[in-house]
């Protein structure tokens, strides 16, 4: 800032207001500062900003999701940085890979880049280590709630999704109804079991113990889960894939197979391109989008002071796209 005042001739304060776009500068003395900072290549160092301002804010808050690699963390991730992106802050985002100890490890290395606050889709249990790594900092929640009231939570209706899902297979006629579910120590996973299963008892059906796989961690496990519930002697006729990652191992399976239009299926959450298959899929939509506005929203207005209520719930509903896989009746009516 020194030399950009050296160069348009002016005190070092009035650089400073320039740049920090405060009132009562002249147009004149606008224009000849700027034009020093081009000529300069200047850049504000935000964290000194920060400092000098007193609330040692950085204009940089954190996401930490599961797999920025899967659609549903991408489009939250992609809400995220645009909205804030409207407000000059910027999204430092990160992937856990599911796994507790590598989630810390990103959001210490997060906090120590003094983020002012942290958007978290919780891969472990036990969230208060990442409370206390806060600071007093904000922590909005996503997809997955904490075990106790630690901040904002912004979630899907899980179980009623599923609940749906399931009751939409039953209507169609199928008993035999497979679960590939995802790891049960998952909150989403866990509610949508549950949700099965609240919709099987709803209609008196005891479900086969022998169709419910709920530790498949990835699509491939869910390829194999699926190719040998369809090769077994009483395969099932419907299936209900609680996340989309094995909605995908699902299908390949059925392709391999030779089933497609013979084998229902409903999943849990939409995937890339669902309408141009043979046979559409039927899903239980998120609404990720929705999900990272609000996130975001909730996080800035915990770092401003505009919202100083105890931690919320924030349930953004499900919705249901019908194209024809989840409608496929079983075999004889049966």
């Amino acid at each position: 800032m020194t030399d950009v005042a050296a160069r348009a001739k002016v005190s070092l304060k009035t650089v400073s207001r320039v740049v920090n776009g405060e009132p009562g500068v002249a147009a004149a003395t606008i224009e000849t500062v700027e034009k020093a900072v081009a000529e300069l290549g200047y850049r504000a160092d935000l964290q000194a900003r920060g400092l000098r301002r007193g609330d040692r804010r950085s204009q940089s808050v954190g996401l930490i999701v599961s797999a920025i690699a899967n659609p549903f963390d991408a489009e939250i991730h992609g809400a995220v940085e645009a909205f804030a992106g409207e407000r000059d802050i910027v999204v430092l985002g990160l992937s856990s890979g599911g796994d507790p100890d590598i989630e810390l490890r990103r959001a210490t290395s997060l906090f120590e880049r003094q983020i002012d606050g942290l958007i978290i889709s919780c891969a472990g249990p036990d969230q208060q280590p990442l409370i206390d790594l806060a600071e007093k900092r904000p922590v909005v929640f996503i997809d997955r709630e904490p075990s106790v009231p630690l901040g904002d939570a912004v979630v899907t209706d899980n179980q009623m999704g599923a609940v749906r899902a399931t009751r939409h297979l039953v209507t169609a006629g199928h008993r035999r109804i497979a679960l590939l579910a995802d790891d049960q120590r998952i909150q989403t996973a866990r509610l949508r079991c549950e949700g099965f299963l609240a919709a099987m008892d709803e209609f008196g059906i005891g479900p086969d113990a022998e169709l419910i796989r709920c530790d498949l961690l990835n699509e491939e496990m869910a390829h194999a889960a699926t190719h040998e519930l369809l090769s077994s002697p009483n395969p099932p006729t419907a299936i209900f894939a609680a996340q989309n990652a094995l909605t995908i191992g699902a299908l390949r399976a059925i392709h391999q197979l030779g089933l497609e239009g013979r084998v229902g299926l409903v999943s849990f959450d939409d995937i890339p391109h669902g309408d141009m298959f043979p046979v559409g899929l039927t899903a239980i939509t998120q609404d990720p989008t929705r999900i990272g506005q609000v996130a975001i929203e909730r996080l800035l207005g915990r770092i401003d002071g505009s919202i100083t209520t105890p931690p919320e719930r924030i349930v953004v509903p499900t919705g249901f796209v019908v194209r024809g896989s989840g409608e496929i009746p079983p075999p004889n009516g049966e």
